[in-house]
């Protein structure tokens, strides 16, 4: 991607736009086309004469060239990695070897297992693979989910299809509890991860686990292939999921036309109404249009303060019947809905052909997801726009400032953490529900982690194969998710209808007595709190209030697996013991965001949780008081937090921070067992102090604002920070601007977050 400032607006329509007084239009860049390389002619393919045939029928004369060297590479029976923008025809890639296979015996059982990360983006692509599929005689590809019907599943076992479509959450729960599945995908030849960035973090661990579950079903060796729009680290991330190396092929993102990428900051209105008033200008030019957010709340709220404007704006987000969403879906692919509302469910590659515009409500956290929301503007050959709302935030301010950072910047790497135990827990006693296994099958961690819940009783051992107890049943019957890690609080209505759950420690900052808790569009006020169960009262649909929790982080048991130093400073990472204690909470008004009051709860709710991160070690200014120091590293600890998600696409929620007034600063991975972020972070943090040093530096509040140092995870309420005190400690161990006494001392003094 090359982008390019433009300095005078030299298109009509963003002039149109700029004379709105209601905002400015902080930065503009363009985009210039990248057209994709062409690749040999379809006759020129190694390919069954029937193939090329039935691409010709179809006006392919010629495939792309990383089309072209993706058929080369699963032909030769090579793990692949195809990395190329949205809609620039990765399917076709990869299915076209594989059906080359097929043709010669299509009848012969499940020969490829195509595994897309939700079970809606696997149906939504079924009807595109069965019109390539359809291309060789007598095949066809079958969806097996949660909502496969009884008579489709035996018929699928009864009939095997060549082609099964899954997600990893069905492949995890059959392989403990289907024998016909287990025989099903025993002959297995290629296994085709789509859209693979989405396997970062805890999701991303344990479809790792899951996929290795799998191979011990499978009689052969399969050909992993993968497909995405957005890695940073391709080679090295496919060879951790795949447990081998893997051939990455990578071609440009397509552009046929200029895209405009404008910075938007509102001058007199909230962001919603400002996000509504660029999509009427959009739609006076018949510009098809998704705003994204990153909230149920807030897309109903752009649907709702859209129609007092007069606009019809659909909204598409998870909560909503399949029947809705995909009315929506076809609306947008015919051109009869012309703007949508969307959380990230539009995100991945559902089908739903060409924008003209997109509008972020907020900068995305990753720049990844920045290409993938962006990724179907400007692909029939027209100017395409982009419009990010800045905020009063960090991150806003800090791209607001330094536009080229946000421009410039490459795709983050995917963090994957192998090495978490509680997932370990999980995946290893479903391997023994699987079918037991020995312990030559597990690595050094793994063996530790199995010898552990032998000692609990949730595994046991005879003639050296390790089974699941039915103890062990229960544990995972309680973690059957493979999107969170932790303990399960499920919640109830005062009535006992059961509504859905929540991981640990989430649940404890989201459903202590008095939370108002969103779910399904509703509002509810938390009742109750156990270790295992929450209930909750639903409230009238005009309730408009929400509340921030009052809570407290005690670390401890730290244990150093490496350590480096930056600017003088002492950095370790490791492993350590995190108790969060909530003790209260704020009452905020919704629509303006006003503290109304504080209340403190009976009794405290607390709950501990091993993880990883990092120990950083600043010098304290022996000139100032403890509580001096300590509004210093609360603000140094917010500012890093930050700095750092805009460097290795963390999301607000990713990692937590505790600082002590001696400049001690833990920042750690916010899930069990650890994600991997900080990690990632590690590696980056000499980058992320100067990105902090810049925030701080070009705030011009008295000292500490919403725009360089407030959080909205804040446990103290944004309390006890100083940027000024801050930027003093930094500057001096980074420029040595002003020679202040500092001094080292152990960690001591009351923690704050």
């Amino acid at each position: 991607m090359s982008f390019r400032r433009v300095e005078e607006l030299d298109d009509n329509f963003l002039r149109e736009v700029a004379r709105d007084e209601g905002h400015r239009l902080v930065h503009v860049f363009q985009e210039l086309p990248s057209p994709l390389k062409m690749g040999v002619k379809v006759d020129d393919l190694d390919l069954n004469p029937a193939i090329k045939q039935a691409l010709k029928r179809r006006g392919i004369e010629r495939l792309y060239k990383f089309q072209e060297e993706a058929v080369k590479s699963i032909k030769s029976k090579n793990n692949t990695l195809i990395v190329a923008g949205t809609g620039t025809g990765k399917t076709e890639a990869f299915l076209l070897p594989i059906l080359d296979d097929i043709i010669e015996n299509p009848f012969g059982g499940v020969k490829a297992l195509l595994v897309y990360p939700t079970k809606a983006l696997a149906r939504d692509q079924i009807s595109r693979i069965n019109s390539l599929a359809g291309m060789v005689f007598g095949v066809r590809a079958l969806v097996f989910d949660g909502d496969t019907s009884e008579r489709d599943r035996k018929r699928i076992f009864s009939m095997p299809p060549p082609i099964l479509v899954t997600n990893p959450d069905m492949i995890h729960v059959s392989l403990m509890y289907s024998n016909d599945f287990k025989k099903l995908i025993s002959k297995v030849e290629y296994i085709v991860l789509d859209d693979m960035h989405v396997y970062n973090g805890v999701f991303g661990t344990h479809v790792l686990y899951v996929l290795r579950r799998l191979r011990r079903f499978i009689d052969t060796k399969p050909v992993f292939i993968g497909t995405s729009a957005t890695i940073g680290n391709p080679g090295e991330f496919s060879k951790i999921f795949f447990g081998e190396s893997a051939r990455v092929i990578a071609a440009e993102t397509g552009r046929r036309n200029v895209m405009y990428h404008v910075m938007v900051r509102s001058v007199a209105r909230s962001k919603i109404v400002e996000a509504i008033s660029i999509l009427r200008k959009c739609l006076e030019h018949d510009m098809k249009t998704i705003i994204f957010a990153d909230s149920h709340k807030a897309v109903e709220l752009i649907r709702r303060i859209g129609l007092r404007y007069g606009v019809d704006i659909k909204v598409h987000r998870a909560g909503l019947l399949p029947e809705e969403r995909k009315s929506i879906e076809r609306g947008l692919w015919a051109g009869d809905i012309k703007a949508v509302a969307a959380t990230p469910t539009l995100e991945l590659g559902i089908d739903i052909g060409d924008l003209d515009s997109v509008i972020l409500l907020n900068i995305p956290p990753t720049f990844s997801k920045y290409i993938q929301r962006t990724g179907r503007c400007g692909r029939r050959g027209q100017k395409a726009y982009i419009f990010t709302i800045l905020g009063d935030d960090p991150i806003s301010q800090y791209y607001e400032n330094f536009p080229e950072d946000f421009f410039n910047r490459s795709l983050e790497p995917i963090a994957l953490d192998p090495t978490n135990d509680e997932i370990a827990k999980v995946q290893l006693l479903a391997m023994a529900k699987d079918m037991p296994f020995r312990l030559d099958e597990l690595n050094e961690f793994e063996r530790k982690v199995a010898y552990e819940l032998v000692r609990n009783r949730l595994l046991r051992s005879y003639r050296r194969l390790y089974r699941c107890s039915r103890e062990g049943i229960k544990y995972l019957r309680q973690r059957m998710s493979l999107r969170g890690v932790g303990e399960i609080v499920r919640i109830y209505d005062i009535r006992g209808r059961f509504m859905g759950y929540r991981e640990m420690p989430m649940a404890l900052k989201e459903l202590f007595p008095g939370a108002v808790y969103l779910h399904g569009g509703n509002v509810y006020i938390s009742m109750e709190l156990s270790q295992f169960k929450a209930i909750v009262k639903k409230m009238p649909p005009d309730f408009d209030l929400l509340t921030t929790p009052l809570y407290y982080s005690e670390p401890s048991e730290f244990k150093e697996y490496a350590s480096k130093e930056i600017y003088g400073v002492s950095v370790s990472y490791g492993e350590l013991k995190v108790r969060d204690v909530v003790y209260g909470y704020v009452i905020k008004d919704f629509k303006s965001g006003a503290i109304l009051k504080e209340e403190v709860l009976e009794k405290e709710y607390s709950y501990q949780f091993k993880t990883k991160g990092l120990l950083l070690e600043f010098p304290s200014n022996a000139d100032w008081n403890l509580m001096e120091n300590a509004e210093a590293f609360h603000a140094i600890e917010h500012v890093l937090i930050s700095a750092g998600e805009t460097l290795v696409g963390a999301s607000l929620t990713d990692m937590g921070g505790i600082s002590f007034p001696t400049g001690h600063i833990f920042i750690y991975d916010a899930f069990p067992g650890g994600s991997g972020i900080t990690k990632l972070l590690l590696k980056r943090l000499k980058e992320a102090f100067l990105r902090a040093y810049r925030i701080l530096s070009k705030c011009r509040c008295i000292d500490g604002c919403p725009k360089c140092i407030f959080s909205p995870y804040c446990g103290n309420n944004n309390k006890f920070l100083s940027r000024r005190r801050a930027l003093v400690i930094l500057e001096d161990i980074m420029f040595e601007k002003r020679k202040i006494p500092l001094v080292k001392s152990e960690i001591s003094g009351k923690p704050i977050v």
